[in-house]
């Protein structure tokens, strides 16, 4: 069975990892062009797991230019796996590969269906959230699932380590999962998305923290977009900003720590340093 794999962030790179080292062969790694790498949160270089497997490597500043689709048409895979990447794929990719294109998406879905998945989990308070893998089609999030893994959003959890919880789950749905693809015999489970809410996309301009929320609704906003996110941030007295990176709820003694009031307890700012504007 000849694969691609498309990815370009931290996500991808840990499946694309457990795909390789489950003895799957990868012909062909799709992935961003470097001069996009900077505007691209999680973003990590595929090229020495593309050599050390002997997979080609093709970076692409438009995985859905015409160009780029007659070289993986002319290539022919018999699948395409989707991990780690930002951006629809073009119906006439969709169509290439016989056994369809896969992905997964960092939810429970019909949940959080749409752009920044973790983000929004953490953000509203979950207790619980999960991978799913599913079949791609033109539409965000809509096509029928394959299966899923759940897993805990604990309270010292943040968005890097509910990632890494995700890579693992999506890895090992993958492997399990791949023998039935390859047979024909994968599930294909109704998704229900389209009747529920697209999250949007967030940008470094939302991470504007409200302390006049509680202070687990701050703790919350600042775990949810702490590295490799832009983070969040507020102002001091003087109008300087402040990147946070992580607090705490109550007081922490030390001259070090900063203290902003909320609803109705106390947040302490434990790791933050001033930022320059834009």
């Amino acid at each position: 069975m000849k694969i691609h794999f498309i990815g370009c962030v931290e996500i991808g790179h840990t499946v694309l990892s457990a795909l390789i080292g489950g003895g799957w062969k990868v012909d062909t790694i799709w992935t961003i062009a470097p001069e996009l790498a900077e505007k691209t949160s999680g973003y990590i270089d595929f090229a020495p797991l593309a050599k050390q497997s002997g997979a080609k490597l093709m970076s692409v500043r438009n995985i859905n230019a015409p160009e780029t689709i007659e070289e993986m048409r002319q290539s022919a895979p018999d699948l395409i796996i989707v991990c780690g990447w930002q951006r629809l794929l073009s119906d006439e990719i969709l169509q290439i590969p016989p056994k369809k294109t896969v992905g997964f998406h960092s939810s429970l879905l019909p949940k959080y269906r749409g752009r920044a998945p973790v983000n929004w989990a953490i953000l509203m308070g979950e207790k619980e959230t999960g991978v799913t893998m599913f079949y791609l089609d033109p539409e965000a999030d809509t096509g029928d699932i394959i299966g899923q893994r759940a897993f805990p959003i604990l309270l010292d959890d943040d968005c890097r380590t509910i990632y890494e919880k995700s890579a693992k789950a999506a890895s090992q749905l993958l492997l399990e999962t791949l023998p039935l693809i390859k047979k024909g015999t994968a599930p294909k489970i109704h998704n229900p998305s389209r009747s529920y809410p697209h999250y949007p996309k967030r940008t470094p301009e939302d991470g504007l923290i409200d302390f006049e929320r509680s202070a687990l609704d701050v703790y919350n906003w600042v775990r949810a977009l702490t590295r490799p996110y832009p983070g969040a941030f507020c102002f001091d007295e003087k109008g300087r900003k402040i990147t946070v990176w992580k607090c705490a709820i109550g007081k922490v003694p030390g001259e070090k720590h900063l203290y902003r009031n909320t609803l109705d307890l106390p947040v302490t700012l434990t790791d933050w340093e001033y930022t320059a504007e834009g």
